[in-house]
C-alpha cells in the first residue's frame, strides 16, 4: 500500500475521499498532532474481561510442557509389561464426544 502520494500521508488521503469538510478536519487534526506530538485521544484500545482471561490462560498454557512425560513413561512401561488395558467403551465415548465438538 502506498503511504505517500504527492506529499499526502494516508490519513490526509483517506480524509480527502470523505469530502471537503472531512478532509479539512482530518488535515487539521494531523497538523495539530504533528505540532504537539500528542496522540489522538480516540485511538485507544480496551480489552474485555474475556480477552484478558484468554490472554492469561494462554500464557499459563504456554508455561506448561506440551507432553506429560511421567504419563508417557507410565503408559510405555504398562505396554512393555503387558499390563496396559484398553477400554474400548471409553475410547468409543471419547471419539463420539470429539466428533460432537
Amino acid at each position: 500500500m502506498v503511504s505517500d502520494i504527492k506529499g499526502l500521508n494516508s490519513r490526509e488521503t483517506t480524509a480527502a475521499r470523505q469530502g471537503e469538510a472531512g478532509a479539512v478536519r482530518a488535515d487539521q487534526r494531523a497538523r495539530n498532532t504533528a505540532q504537539t506530538g500528542d496522540v489522538a485521544r480516540d485511538d485507544t484500545v480496551e480489552l474485555s474481561g474475556l480477552a484478558e482471561f484468554i490472554r492469561t490462560t494462554a500464557s499459563k498454557l504456554a508455561a506448561q510442557p506440551a507432553v506429560d512425560e511421567n504419563r508417557v513413561r507410565d503408559i510405555r512401561n504398562a505396554i512393555a509389561s503387558g499390563e496396559y488395558q484398553i477400554d474400548s467403551q471409553r475410547v468409543a465415548r471419547k471419539l463420539i464426544e470429539a466428533d460432537n465438538l
